[in-house]
């Protein structure tokens, strides 16, 4: 599958939604701790987001088989724009409110862009389609973290307090969030029935007959435990940069910008990666399994510049391989299914995140490094399991 094959404004809908991401991932952490917010606290919101986000993601499942997975592309960003503004008043119950429709933004758009990508191809090359489709998101997220820069530039420039620079550079991304929204309605309709060459009517009773996924289970169970150990440290990681190191999201944005760049260009090379070394399953553990011991490395080190290199390179390993995951996952399950199936493999890794964001925010207040080695044992049992669990596509030869 060619790049140019794929439609231009799906690219640029994955590539905008990827600044918003990066801008968020990077401002968030250090933006609720200057306001005097605990660990705990950023810990909660970070958990209530992500339980709205598994609400939103079945029902976009749902919508994305019955319908079309471009309604509910569109609805994603129409509330996502609607996020910016209410992070601008930095009162903690409006801040809860915009975590809350942060969440649900977030499940709509993660399930749509996926069920949207895994239709528009054939399923031998669907390694290629979210390769190509997670790069453009990549790209989007390096200058979204690198935008981090936004809050402190204002305060160099108009010598504003830190507090409102934050405050509006979320302004400033609200106005490049409506951009989104119109592209996202010029996206072409792909109707479950009159596209894919399904015959019958799609009722929800179909819809739930999971039966048929089989396998896919397995894979369910992997991103159960992926997902705690990502939410225990990884999803707080903003946090514990700040308050281990003091810095501000200059330079967390930074590291993120330079990681999503260099996913984003090695994304472009990976199906062809994993075509000459024994496929998606294979490459994705290949790639990922080196990531454990540096993230262990990272709670013996007390420099900044030491952490976040080491953090640059184990999050590059563990996170640029997923377009390979999730195609993976995906071509286990019938094409009229994708819809649900994207949403159970989502929530499998956003419900126990909820959980574990809000134990590791704890975890942090007690002690900054526990997260971390935590999450390492964690993902040391998901990689064991799905290589256990799939070895026959381990040996197969492509």
């Amino acid at each position: 599958m060619k790049l140019e094959s794929i439609d231009i404004k799906l690219l640029m809908v994955s590539f905008n939604q990827g600044v918003f991401f990066g801008f968020t991932w990077a401002v968030l952490g250090p933006y609720l701790k200057t306001l005097g917010y605990s660990g705990l606290i950023f810990g909660i919101l970070g958990g209530t987001s992500v339980l709205f986000s598994s609400i939103s993601i079945i029902l976009a499942g749902i919508l994305s088989d019955l319908k079309d997975s471009k309604i509910v592309l569109v609805l994603g960003t129409v509330l996502y724009s609607i996020v910016f503004l209410l992070l601008y008043i930095p009162n903690l119950p409006i801040l809860l409110a915009a975590y809350v429709l942060q969440g649900l933004a977030n499940g709509l758009l993660m399930t749509s862009l996926d069920v949207y990508t895994s239709r528009i191809g054939r399923d031998e090359v669907l390694h290629y389609a979210f390769s190509y489709v997670r790069s453009a998101m990549s790209f989007g997220g390096a200058l979204g973290s690198f935008m981090g820069w936004i809050p402190i530039l204002l305060t160099t420039k108009f010598s504003e307090d830190i507090v409102h620079a934050y405050r509006n550079s979320f302004i400033i991304m609200f106005f490049l969030a409506l951009v989104n929204i119109i592209i996202s309605l010029k996206l072409r309709k792909l109707n479950a029935e009159n596209v894919y060459g399904l015959e019958r009517k799609f009722v929800l009773r179909k819809i739930f007959a999971l039966r048929e996924l089989g396998r896919f289970y397995g894979i369910i169970v992997t991103s159960v435990l992926i997902g705690l150990g990502a939410a225990m440290s990884i999803h707080n990681i903003s946090y514990y940069f700040a308050a281990k190191y003091n810095v501000t999201s200059g330079e967390i944005g930074s590291i993120f910008g330079l990681q999503q760049l260099t996913m984003a260009l090695i994304m472009i090379k990976l199906p062809n990666i994993a075509d000459k070394y024994g496929g998606p399953l294979k490459t994705y553990l290949l790639i990922t399994m080196p990531s454990i011991p540096l993230l262990l490395a990272m709670t013996t080190v007390s420099n900044y510049s030491i952490a976040s290199t080491i953090y640059l390179v184990r999050s590059i390993l563990m996170n640029v391989a997923n377009p390979l995951y999730t195609a993976f996952a995906l071509s286990l399950v019938p094409r009229d299914k994708r819809g649900i199936a994207t949403s159970m493999l989502n929530l499998s890794s956003q419900i126990p995140t909820g959980i574990g964001r809000a134990i590791g925010g704890w975890l942090l207040d007690i002690d900054l490094e526990l997260p971390l080695r935590i999450t390492a044992l964690l993902y040391s049992i998901s990689l064991g399991f799905l290589a256990i669990c799939f070895n026959d596509y381990l040996k197969r030869k492509y």
